[in-house]
């Protein structure tokens, strides 16, 4: 039997890939064969984790931007004809302020990564997907957009928002072929937590979950794969928690 062409082989874009969940995610990728689209704003983090991952297109670009997202995905079809599967990973958190205290500025800034950033990659790869009759699609939300969080309300609105995004995408691109779902992470072990949170912190968060700990990124990027793949062919606008189970909410 011959061994399957590169051509043949299902088309990935993810975004962040420059670290946390969007790195493992674009390893768990590879892994399972796919050819890869690397998206982040920074560089030399993205060009890191291409680095392992021979073959793969580096895109470093503003996701939040609607221009770079056109020209970021017209590059992913010209250079693979195809796009099978979208990740979008792009999200930040800021903590430490309440709606009182957050301004303007600030919270546009958060729906802009956090929400207008999915949408924008959404957008671009649709028309594509619906004209082949096949594509899957998973956004990563929060639980903090399920639950809620103390003084971070532009993350928790967005987050919120990518949820009911992702709803709204699967009953109007369902029917034609494109699957789209989410996935909600409880608190992970990535250099974005270990930014915003102190250890003390990070270990409270960790003792609140059933499993007694927080979870790690590749951990994540098992279930978006399975959310990609066939195996979940009958999953069709859902969120799905990844969290250890908290046993409380604070």
């Amino acid at each position: 039997m011959s061994e399957p062409n590169a051509s043949d082989s299902l088309v990935a874009i993810v975004t962040a890939a420059g670290e946390g969940i969007g790195e493992a995610t674009a390893h768990a990728f590879a892994d399972a064969g796919y050819r890869l689209v690397l998206v982040d704003i920074n560089e030399q983090a993205v060009k890191e984790t291409a680095s392992d991952l021979p073959g793969s297109v580096v895109e470093v670009a503003d996701v939040t931007d609607e221009a770079a997202v056109a020209a970021l995905v017209a590059r992913a079809l010209q250079q693979f004809g195809r796009v099978d599967v979208l990740v979008n990973v792009v999200g930040g958190s800021r903590p430490g302020k309440t709606a009182a205290e957050l301004t303007l500025d600030e919270w546009n800034r958060m729906l802009a990564l956090n929400l207008t950033s999915t949408f924008l990659m959404c957008r671009a790869v649709l028309p594509h997907m619906e004209q082949r009759g096949k594509g899957a699609i998973v956004n990563v939300s929060s639980g903090a957009g399920l639950r809620g969080m103390r003084a971070n309300p532009g993350y928790v609105a967005a987050k919120a928002g990518v949820g009911a995004l992702t709803r709204a995408l699967a009953l109007d691109h369902g029917r034609n072929g494109v699957r789209v779902n989410c996935v909600a992470p409880g608190p992970i072990r990535t250099p974005l937590m270990r930014r915003n949170r102190t250890p003390d912190e990070i270990k409270m968060m960790g003792q609140i979950a059933i499993a007694g700990r927080i979870g790690e990124p590749e951990e994540i990027a098992a279930g978006i794969l399975w959310l990609a793949s066939d195996a979940s062919s009958y999953v069709m606008g859902q969120t799905i928690e990844i969290d250890g189970g908290p046993s409380s909410f604070v």
